[in-house]
């Protein structure tokens, strides 16, 4: 193939392509060009200049184009691959061109049922030969030769269409641990494929185990990144020796999970009606030096996670709203898919459903690019999903059960890594953060004995940045406790002893059904206590359809408060999260605690929760934005007419905090004034209704 290969594509080589565009992009659609081979009159219907004006009519601009898809068909003339009766690429760019719209091409990568059909051989497989599928589509094994045909139609695809970037899907990626819920892609270990076994015994002279497990399952999976990142090298190079300019990413490109990071932007999946993951997506991804997009899906979703790529039933016009305003609010923007008929044309009513989410956006965009987060909290997810790999999972549940616990509270926070600046935090949040380095863990040791507030949980840093167990938590003298061992209780109840814990939050004992940890003080102070169940978990323990209440007799140490130098540690020797009716106590409990964590916050607001409140500097000004997560419920969806529109708010922030010595202007943008007045050091805002996003600007 030509072109050179090289380690990794790197965010300095096209930085300030992507700042000069992408980063300033909040128009873009996911066309999903799918059109299989037993479709009646395929892709007769396709017009070009349709697709380009319905576009330039709604305001989209970027166009994401299924240039392959899973089938294996190629929708651009390709020597390999299904060839599809139209050129749809061919077609489709010069007419978005005149428009000013740009291109992305997708390219599916690893799942290909064509290709893996004539060579079946090239599929990756169990130790039992199966194949690994998703639906109906297996994945390819990156060892085998099937890299080679997919390189050759990427090649063709960069030599002759002049495309702004490339998209690629299926790589197969992170280690696969629980994800709840789905975020990136796993890459199931071992590929038993004959060309992984083959490749694997040429570099390590071993044969590729059976059943691998513990360090044999680390190094299978330090084996197929690398097999995963010289390909992804090799399709780099391939791409830039045609099309040095163009953006290049991949479906998760920068989350969490993802052990290679090389694409030139964060690009992950998040979809309706989970809102609060794209929040958290949002948020993570704000704080990388590379521009960020979410995916979800324009159609009504048909699974759990991800569906509704291919549906027909666009969502309503103000989910779509709601989805984009959240990434909006933190400087990125939502790739919104579009499913056409196979046939080749598109419902008009899709393109003017497109129309209402993207002109409201075109009118906001001067208070959106680049902003900086302001905040009082650090949220920490600190995962190693190369290094510690077994562990990036728990470490982002961990997060994100507090990240909406905060949304809820109003808490201004960034999700942050350990290589940030502590200092600028008034409170730092280790929820989960178990594989931890010495040097990390050295950071925040200085950060709380210089006068910082830490609020732990669970296992952090019990593990090395190896994902090795230590034998107590590298954070021991911090926390004012040590680790003693696994208890064997299936769940347990929390117990509040601090009287201004119980008037805060409850005076019950409150169920928290996972498993702690029993731990030993010294130094800490209790502030709760566990209470481990009477009984375990069984069919003959069960109290009607309940649990066995605590036993007073099994009490441990629950709640730790510690001072530590000039600062204090909040730990809690148990994994939380809180999601639904049985945790409310608990996520009130994880409220009160990051509340306490902010004695003096830079902005309060009387909005409700399930309103997420947004303090960005922007362009030499202080931006606020209100998002209303109400207007996206899906058990009682609202009409466009009878939108669920909050009146009344205030939002208040501390200008001495900010720097500010005066306030010339507030307003709503684009040039709406609003009332506020500044009394005491604090302007107070008076936010006109807030129907889905509402962006007030402060000068």
């Amino acid at each position: 193939m030509a072109g050179t290969p090289r380690r990794g594509l790197g965010w300095g080589d096209t930085r300030n392509i992507v700042q000069n565009w992408f980063g300033q992009s909040f128009r873009k659609v996911h066309l999903l060009y799918v059109s299989p081979q037993w479709v009646t009159n395929r892709g007769e219907r396709f017009d070009p200049v349709a697709y380009a004006e319905g576009y330039a009519n709604a305001g989209v601009d970027c166009i994401e184009l299924y240039c392959k898809d899973h089938h294996g068909t190629c929708y651009y003339p390709c020597s390999l691959g299904i060839p599809y009766p139209r050129n749809i690429l061919g077609e489709l760019l010069p007419e978005l061109k005149k428009r000013d719209i740009r291109l992305i091409a997708y390219v599916s990568v690893c799942f290909d049922n064509y290709a893996l059909g004539l060579h079946p051989e090239w599929r990756m497989v169990n130790n039992y030969g199966d194949p690994y599928k998703l639906g109906a589509f297996p994945m390819a094994s990156i060892c085998s030769p099937y890299t080679e045909f997919v390189l050759q139609q990427l090649q063709e695809l960069a030599q002759n269409y002049d495309v702004d970037g490339f998209w690629l899907d299926i790589i197969p990626l992170a280690r696969d641990v629980p994800q709840d819920p789905w975020m990136i892609a796993p890459h199931p270990i071992p590929d038993y494929s004959l060309y992984a076994q083959k490749r694997y015994r040429e570099q390590t002279g071993e044969r590729l185990p059976l059943r691998p497990v513990g360090d044999e399952a680390d190094q299978l999976f330090e084996f197929m990144t690398a097999q995963v990142e010289t390909f992804m090298n090799r399709a780099y190079a391939v791409i830039r020796q045609y099309r040095p300019d163009a953006v290049i990413t991949y479906n998760a490109a920068g989350a969490p999970g993802d052990p290679l990071d090389s694409a030139d932007l964060t690009s992950i999946e998040g979809h309706a009606p989970n809102y609060a993951r794209q929040s958290f997506i949002s948020r993570w991804s704000k704080a990388r030096a590379k521009p960020f997009e979410i995916m979800t899906a324009g159609g009504l979703p048909r699974m759990e996670v991800g569906g509704g790529w291919n549906g027909f039933d666009q969502k309503p016009p103000q989910i779509m709203r709601l989805e984009a305003a959240v990434a909006l609010a933190h400087g990125g923007s939502t790739l919104i898919g579009q499913a056409p008929y196979a046939t080749g044309d598109t419902d008009p009513a899709q393109f003017e459903g497109f129309a209402k989410v993207y002109r409201p956006i075109r009118a906001l965009e001067p208070w959106l690019t680049n902003p900086a987060g302001v905040s009082d909290i650090a949220l920490i997810v600190a995962a190693k999903p190369r290094a510690a790999s077994t562990q990036w999972g728990r470490m982002q549940d961990g997060a994100e059960a507090f990240h909406e616990a905060m949304l809820d509270e109003h808490l201004q926070f960034d999700i942050v890594q350990l290589d940030a600046d502590l200092s600028r935090y008034q409170g730092v949040i280790l929820s989960e953060q178990t594989a931890l380095s010495d040097a990390e863990v050295e950071r925040v040791r200085d950060y709380v004995r210089g006068g910082g507030r830490l609020l732990a949980t669970g296992s952090t840093s019990l593990y090395d940045e190896r994902g090795r167990r230590r034998p107590d938590f590298a954070l021991a003298d911090v926390f004012g406790a040590s680790y003693d061992r696994e208890s064997n209780a299936q769940f347990a109840y929390l117990r509040l002893l601090s009287d201004e814990l119980r008037s805060q939050v409850t005076a019950l004992p409150i169920l928290i059904d996972r498993e702690p940890l029993q731990i030993r003080l010294h130094g800490g102070e209790p502030r709760g206590q566990f209470l481990y169940p009477d009984s375990l978990r069984t069919d003959a323990t069960t109290i009607l359809w309940g649990d066995a209440p605590p036993d007073e007799t099994q009490a441990f140490a629950g709640l730790i408060e510690n001072r530590f130098g000039q600062g204090t540690s909040t730990y809690l020797p148990v994994p939380l999260k809180a999601r639904g009716f049985p945790n409310m106590w608990l996520k009130y409990l994880m409220r009160v605690l990051a509340r306490r964590l902010v004695p003096t916050p830079l902005l309060t607001t009387s909005a409700p929760p399930g309103v997420e409140v947004v303090l960005n500097r922007q362009n030499g000004r202080y931006v606020v934005n209100l998002v209303n997560y109400h207007v996206g419920d899906s058990d009682r969806p609202s009409f466009e007419d009878r939108a669920i529109v909050l009146s009344g708010l205030e939002v208040r922030l501390d200008l001495a905090r900010l720097g500010l010595d005066e306030v010339s202007r507030v307003y709503a943008a684009p040039d709406t004034p609003v009332e506020y007045a500044v009394d005491d050091g604090w302007l107070t805002i008076a936010v006109p209704p807030v129907e889905i996003h509402t962006v007030l600007a402060i000068e």
